[in-house]
């Protein structure tokens, strides 16, 4: 093999690990530490990895194909682990700037620069994670580099694999939980799935993938088939601007009003604009001020046209016949905050839309949104600003992603449970500041016990119980503490670990998994054994979790 990676084989390495990636998405979903119904890091890595490889086939230079990567793994960042993911893939991009091939010890450079960035995306490190294998396998490049710098880029990841296959193994011995269930942590298994197809693909080795391409990558460009479309209203318009000195946040404010939806990634060079329009003409009118326009995309929304591509005399046309865009509405006339929540259910989401929340976002703990879908619920709130409440764990780190993106001023309210989330929006005003908000709401859900009951889906012996498969589970603000034989006995065995001398109501938001019958005969039999309490019974409509219950 050549001593250096041209751009085909360097854009075959990300486009191969993504395909071995989702090829192996249900195997990495399975090492999940809890033996419940909702292990989702091979999703959530998966998605991540196929949302930046989407625009590398049409990327012409190393550089390109590590912004593209970048910048698409940023927006389509899924869960903490595509999170920690993405910041590896825009350390590739930082290491390679102006790059023509990639050496070896450019790879190990990049390798190095994307850990600095993973670890700094987290606010308390943990070893024992992707972090760990990955930094190990950065380490054990550039110890081969400077060993031998002529080494071909196949030899050195075949040493990085050899290096990430160790602290892989290593994992259930930093991290007890894992050794207590027996398993290797997913998100390093997914970081290892991603080396493996990638240097498979490098080397021209066929296996199975899942996304649309080949072992053997074609980067020739292929003429799109004209759709025309009739031209109404309701505008999803996409494309890239390649200039020069690119004042990005100024652009950004521009199109503020201009529009809704609007995501806008990009550097001084090249950025890339998503925004739903009535007037495309005047948003692409005002971008050909700022460079030149490519891979321009108009979808009629309204029509359900997708994926509708113009011709070139279309595209002027388009262009030609723009309209003054409207002037933005005025800062006093628009709400001053506004609130994003994450929502898992149609019980959930009247509760959020009635407590004031402007958009929803669809997602849980068995499906994460990205960041782009984060950003895209914060762009279409009217308000100056916005608050974000994630309702996960798991998608906080998210949500802070794209919170960075946003133009207006975002704060991330970092609840772990929707109970929490629903709990915050009681102390919710509209008339103070995104930071005043944050500030209140985080204090009101602090002091609120959190469980929810679910399914065991395996034999295992997580947090010292020992739990067999269909087995129900009642966890307490994230540790399994009870483990029954039936939904009912787990509610009862569950709550009293919750009490404390200030206790005063509880709240069962039942999932789509129980009758609403079901929900008042248990809330019937709570009201009998506990009278000094107020029982709150509501639909949740939440899937995997039979209840969500908040005490306070």
């Amino acid at each position: 093999m050549s001593r250096v990676l041209e751009v085909k084989d360097f854009a075959a390495f990300f486009i191969g690990g993504a395909a071995n990636l989702i090829a192996n998405k249900e195997k990495i979903n399975a090492l999940n530490v809890f033996p419940v119904p909702d292990g989702d890091t091979g999703t959530n890595m998966g998605l991540t990895m196929t949302s930046a490889v989407k625009n590398v086939p049409a990327a012409k230079t190393v550089t390109k194909v590590a912004e593209a990567l970048a910048h698409g793994a940023l927006l389509g960042a899924r869960g903490n682990s595509g999170v920690i993911l993405s910041q590896i893939l825009r350390g590739f991009s930082q290491g390679l700037e102006g790059a023509e091939t990639v050496t070896s010890r450019d790879f190990a450079r990049a390798m190095q620069k994307g850990v600095e960035l993973a670890y700094k995306s987290v606010m308390r490190p943990v070893e024992g994670t992707i972090l760990t294998v990955a930094r190990k396998m950065a380490e054990a490049a550039d110890k081969a580099v400077a060993v031998d710098a002529e080494m071909t880029v196949d030899a050195l990841l075949e040493l990085m694999l050899s290096a990430g296959y160790k602290a892989l193994a290593n994992t259930p011995n930093q991290l007890p939980p894992l050794k207590q269930a027996g398993v290797v942590d997913s998100g390093a298994s997914g970081l290892i799935a991603i080396f493996e197809g990638g240097l498979r693909a490098v080397r021209g080795e066929e296996f199975e993938m899942e996304l649309p391409v080949s072992g053997k990558v074609d980067f020739t460009e292929n003429a799109a088939e004209d759709d025309k479309a009739n031209l109404v209203n309701h505008y999803c318009t996409e494309f890239f601007i390649h200039g020069h000195d690119i004042d990005v946040d100024a652009y950004r404010a521009k199109m503020q009003g201009m529009g809704e939806s609007q995501v806008i990634v990009g550097n001084d060079e090249v950025v890339k604009t998503h925004i739903h329009t009535s007037d495309p003409g005047a948003v692409l009118s005002y971008a050909l001020t700022i460079g030149s326009l490519h891979d321009l995309k108009i979808d009629n929304m309204k029509d359900q046209h997708r994926e509708t591509i113009f011709t070139e005399e279309e595209k002027t046309s388009v262009i030609e016949q723009a309209a003054q865009a409207a002037e933005p509405p005025a800062a006093e006339d628009l709400p001053l905050c506004g609130v994003v929540a994450v929502s898992c259910g149609a019980g959930l989401d009247q509760i959020f839309t009635e407590m004031g929340v402007d958009a929803l976002v669809n997602g849980g703990q068995s499906m994460n949104p990205s960041a782009e879908d984060i950003l895209a619920a914060i762009n279409s709130s009217p308000a100056q600003e916005v608050v974000v409440l994630p309702n996960n764990g798991n998608i906080v780190m998210a949500a802070n992603q794209a919170a960075d993106l946003a133009v207006k001023p975002v704060v991330v309210v970092p609840c772990k449970f929707i109970t929490q989330g629903i709990e915050a929006m009681m102390d919710f005003d509209p008339e103070v500041s995104a930071a005043e908000n944050a500030k209140a709401m985080t204090e009101a859900f602090a002091s609120v016990k959190n469980a929810q009951i679910t399914y065991a889906v395996r034999d295992s012996g997580a947090d010292g119980q020992d739990i067999h498969e269909g087995d129900i589970l009642g966890i307490l603000d994230g540790t399994i503490e009870v483990v029954q034989p039936t939904v009912n006995e787990a509610v009862q065995a569950v709550l009293p670990l919750m009490f404390d001398d200030d206790t005063s109501l509880i709240t069962l938001l039942y999932g789509e998994g129980v009758s609403e019958d079901d929900a008042a005969e248990l809330s019937a039999e709570i009201a009998v054994r506990y009278p000094d309490y107020e029982i709150e019974t509501q639909l949740g409509g939440q899937a995997v979790y039979y209840y969500l219950i908040a005490v306070e």
